[in-house]
């Protein structure tokens, strides 16, 4: 038996007593191994980070010098991915103001993980921001999903610029209790004047979400007075100003800002900042009925957008010819380019601006389906409103007047098309609301709808006091296509004005004009409808916009005045 004395020092105690030095080996042999990891690291990024964790090791083995040149060389790693990040943060804007939008929306990404991995998170975050621009501008729904959800948890962005990206976030699942009170906190703290360069756009834009227009026009007033000095915002805080107008429906406002946005853009080679404002300027150019100006801007702003991926000059662009089409009573034209934007069944789509082209779809809709047959007109007006929902659904959430004025107005379009017996009333609450809270041009295009519903009710008296009055608001706020319309109108209500002539038949359509023809030979409706094999419906419907567009109110006029277009 062993003398426990001559037994020698327990089992474990000389594993305690070589524990240190054992450290101090793993800590060797985990720098070398991370110093060698950052040789192959693909990206500068990692590449820092490996060697920064390798002069920890060294550190903690004891080997200062060793430390202190792996982090040295770890912190020329971090300058170069921050001087790399400059670089392609450089070349995003580049693209982003005068480039195709997606490529700058890669490329502002890259600089914000370069940022990151160089640890600089202000800079991350103006890259994100920028990013999340791009991703706006292509209509990227995804992109700025993805992007609102990084910024709303990033620690250098300030609580305004964090609230405005949750509720984007949340707007974009369709969580409307978490969205609206997040927007409305970025939009109530959005005037600080020591605010963070990025909120005060914000801000304006979660106020013109929640239908605060006063409060969304006086932050972009505010915005664009604080970048007075430098000019390099000036173009995009005008357009944002010239949307405000826009959504408010200034539209003479919105043209003012929009021509003196292009004119800084064109100077300072923004060439899709440019396009955009050319989409405003088609809108206000559609409202006043200038079709040529319409066109003109309409074509510059889409060839930019096509060429460089940008959606929002697109809609505008498109909506604007959609809603000279629905002025001009060409309701069927109307719905064919409106259809996409509130679909996204084509190239033309935005995931935010399509709730906007809605009110303009349906009322295209309510007109193009007038002289359909009974169950296709329903089918119609219930497709219709089932888009409608979605800005419903949007009113109630935030409370917003003017969009309940608005969906009122369609429902009412609708029920008229439809349902004629419950018009009075949907028109009604409509015209109640609008009268309160909505504009004039809101006012006048419910009084022009009710009084074309009147008219197609045989109530001629009742309507020519709404259309007198759409007229009379039309005219106020320069919308001349809209008071013609108007003033068609009551001509066919039977109310003609002093002075008034006859205007050629060169501007009926091929389907009016014969049927117009048919008519001044003596033929009744239902002979027309039987020879053109239409409904009498639709006969009636051709002959009152005959009778509108010539300024007539007879078949005898309608003789005369195609006995001149044949002369």
């Amino acid at each position: 038996m062993r003398d426990p004395q001559a037994a020698g020092p327990p089992p474990g105690s000389r594993r305690r007593a070589r524990t240190p030095e054992r450290t101090r080996r793993l800590h060797v042999r985990c720098s070398s191994a991370l110093a060698r990891a950052a040789e192959r690291a693909e990206d500068d990024g990692a590449r820092a980070r490996r060697l920064a964790a390798a002069a920890d090791h060294a550190r903690r083995a004891g080997l200062p010098r060793h430390a202190t040149a792996l982090r040295t060389l770890s912190l020329r790693r971090k300058a170069v991915s921050a001087a790399r990040g400059q670089t392609e943060l450089t070349r995003g804007l580049q693209a982003l103001r005068a480039g195709e939008v997606i490529n700058a929306r890669e490329t502002l990404h890259l600089a914000a993980a370069l940022y990151r991995h160089a640890d600089r998170p202000e800079d991350e975050l103006t890259a994100l921001l920028h990013a999340a621009e791009a991703s706006w501008t292509a209509g990227d729904g995804t992109g700025y999903a993805g992007a609102a959800l990084r910024i709303g948890g990033h620690g250098a962005a300030p609580e305004e610029v964090r609230d405005y990206f949750r509720g984007i976030a949340a707007a974009l699942r369709c969580d409307h209790a978490r969205s609206v009170p997040a927007l409305r906190a970025a939009s109530l703290h959005g005037a600080a004047a020591d605010a963070h360069p990025a909120v005060p756009a914000l801000a304006c834009r979660a106020a013109l979400m929640l239908g605060d227009v006063s409060h969304a026009r006086d932050l972009a007033g505010r915005a664009l007075a604080r970048a007075a000095g430098p000019q390099r915002t000036v173009p995009e805080l005008l357009g944002l100003l010239a949307l405000v107008e826009l959504v408010a429906d200034n539209h003479a406002r919105a043209g003012a800002h929009a021509e003196r946005g292009l004119e800084a853009a064109v100077a300072a080679g923004r060439h899709n900042t440019a396009a955009q404002l050319r989409g405003t300027l088609a809108m206000a150019a559609a409202v006043r009925g200038d079709a040529a100006a319409c066109h003109d801007h309409a074509r510059r702003a889409l060839g930019t957008a096509q060429a460089h991926g940008l959606m929002v000059p697109a809609l505008l662009a498109t909506w604007s010819l959609g809603l000279l089409d629905l002025a001009q009573q060409r309701p069927r034209a109307a719905v064919e380019l409106l259809r996409p934007l509130v679909l996204g069944e084509s190239g033309v789509h935005h995931f935010a601006w399509r709730v906007r082209v809605v009110p303009s779809f349906v009322e295209a809709v309510a007109l193009a389906v007038a002289g359909l047959p009974a169950p296709a007109r329903k089918r119609a007006c219930r497709q219709a409103r089932l888009i409608l929902r979605t800005l419903e659904d949007w009113a109630e959430a935030t409370g917003d007047q003017r969009a309940r004025a608005t969906v009122l107005h369609c429902r009412a379009v609708l029920a008229a098309t439809a349902a004629p017996a419950c018009a009075d009333a949907c028109f009604g609450r409509a015209l109640a609301l609008v009268e309160r809270v909505g504009s004039e041009f809101a006012q006048a295009r419910t009084k022009l709808a009710f009084g074309m519903a009147l008219r197609r009710l045989r109530r001629p008296g009742d309507a020519r006091a709404h259309l007198r009055g759409a007229m009379v608001l039309f005219e106020a706020c320069g919308a001349e296509v809209w008071a013609e319309r108007a003033r068609d109108e009551m001509r066919a209500a039977g109310q003609a004005e002093p002075g008034d002539r006859p205007r050629p038949a060169a501007s009926l359509t091929p389907q009016q004009l014969r049927v117009a023809r048919h008519v001044a030979e003596g033929r009744t409706n239902r002979e027309v409808a039987a020879l053109l094999a239409v409904s009498h419906r639709t006969v009636d419907h051709h002959l009152r916009n005959v009778f509108a567009a010539l300024g007539i109110r007879s078949r005898v006029e309608l003789v005369h005045a195609l006995t001149a277009h044949q002369g």
